[in-house]
């Protein structure tokens, strides 16, 4: 096949690797809530919309890659792109959340190095999604806020929620209607924050995005990320239409976006 696979896997790289630091920095919470919290992180939680709350039990869609976008400034390639818009993506969540990212090709690979070029893509793109969906579904499915806590503490403007897991400590920060304004983890040798994106909703405070860093302490390689969600609706739910990624690693910038199409949801 004639085509600079090299370049491309590259261009892909520093997108994925982007997004896999960020959203794998931000843990999620487990165990039983000190008394002393209990009541105000239900009420924290109760300003948020939730997909389970709303009826949601299980949904699955297929998931469209916008190869061009993430190509962007390398010279177009028939060849490359008829291979890649050859491959397909789909996702599932069961009653459980537990996620499935599926994927298989229109052509069987003729040539192990054609192999192993879709299984690069395949593992690389499932993770990116399965890393936003971890990040989304802390905001949408269960909550942005920690069940393990040691306390908080009320400030001028709003709330402090601390929080520790084995080697990391999580601060999340709110305002005084508990709009989270960023969630800090800090572990031995890196520093991450998430900057959410949040609508105010009739229904409770919507992910629309986040922005994100992930700084190592014994490298310059600092990652950047910036992502922004569109929603549908869907048997009354909001549900994920399209993803943007804009993201800088290794001080390169890069770009993806993929859309949700096609849902089957079942709702109680």
């Amino acid at each position: 096949m004639n085509f600079n696979w090299p370049r491309l896997r590259h261009d892909l790289k520093k997108v994925f690797v982007s997004v896999l630091l960020c959203a794998a920095a931000v843990p999620a919470a487990h165990g039983k809530p000190k008394s002393d919290t209990k009541q105000l992180l239900e009420r924290a939680r109760q300003k948020y919309y939730n997909l389970r709350r709303s009826g949601l039990i299980e949904f699955q869609a297929d998931i469209k890659p916008n190869w061009k976008l993430v190509f962007t400034g390398i010279e177009p390639n028939p060849t490359a792109m008829k291979v890649f818009e050859g491959l397909h993506f789909s996702v599932a969540l069961d009653s459980g959340s537990k996620l499935r990212v599926n994927h298989y090709a229109d052509v069987a690979p003729s040539d192990p190095q054609s192999a192993e070029r879709n299984e690069r893509i395949f593992t690389d793109m499932d993770q990116a999604v399965s890393r936003f969906l971890a990040t989304w579904s802390m905001f949408m499915l269960t909550s942005p806020f920690p069940e393990v806590n040691n306390g908080y503490k009320e400030v001028a403007d709003g709330y402090h929620f601390l929080h520790k897991e084995p080697g990391i400590d999580v601060l999340t920060v709110t305002d005084k209607d508990f709009m989270i304004i960023e969630i800090k983890v800090s572990g031995a040798g890196f520093t991450s924050s998430l900057r959410p994106v949040l609508e105010k909703t009739t229904m409770g405070f919507i992910l629309r995005g986040y922005d994100a860093t992930h700084e190592k302490l014994s490298s310059t390689r600092n990652t950047l990320l910036e992502v922004r969600l569109d929603y549908q609706q869907v048997k009354g739910l909001q549900l994920p239409r399209k993803v943007n990624v804009n993201t800088v690693y290794d001080g390169k910038p890069a770009q993806l976006e993929y859309r949700f199409v096609d849902y089957q949801v079942t709702v109680r």
